[in-house]
C-alpha cells in the first residue's frame, strides 16, 4: 500500500478549500442556527497558503438576519452545499456562547487538519 505523499495532502486540502464552503453553526443541542458559503462576506479561509491546518472563520452578530435572539452558539460543522444533510466534518464543539442583544458577536474559528496527526 503506498502512502500519500506532501503534494498529495496538498491536493487534498486544496480541493477542500475549493469544495466544502459552508459552516453551520448549531446550538448546543446540536440544532443549526445559521448555514453560510464563502460567497458571504462573513466567512472566510483564514489560514496561511499551504498549511496543514485548513481554517474556515465566520462572524455572526445579534442583528444578523438569520438569528433570532436569545440564541446560544456551542458548535460548528462544514457542509459541501446549502442543502447537506450530511456534515465532511464532525461537529467541532467550543464553550457555549449566549446571544441576547443585537450588539453581541460571535466569530468562530473550525480547523480542518489535514493530515490528521
Amino acid at each position: 500500500m503506498a502512502e500519500i505523499t506532501q503534494l498529495g495532502y496538498q491536493g487534498i486540502r486544496d480541493y477542500i478549500e475549493a469544495n466544502w464552503n459552508f459552516i453551520e453553526l448549531k446550538d448546543n443541542l446540536g440544532a443549526p442556527i445559521v448555514r453560510l458559503s464563502t460567497a458571504d462576506p462573513r466567512v472566510t479561509w483564514t489560514h496561511s497558503a499551504g498549511a496543514q491546518t485548513l481554517e474556515l472563520s465566520i462572524v455572526v452578530t445579534g442583528s444578523d438576519a438569520e438569528v433570532t435572539l436569545p440564541k446560544t452558539f456551542a458548535g460548528s460543522a462544514i457542509y459541501t452545499s446549502a442543502e447537506a444533510t450530511e456534515a465532511v466534518t464532525a461537529t467541532e464543539s467550543f464553550s457555549p456562547f449566549e446571544m441576547t442583544m443585537a450588539e453581541d458577536q460571535i466569530t468562530v474559528r473550525h480547523r480542518i487538519e489535514v493530515p490528521q496527526v
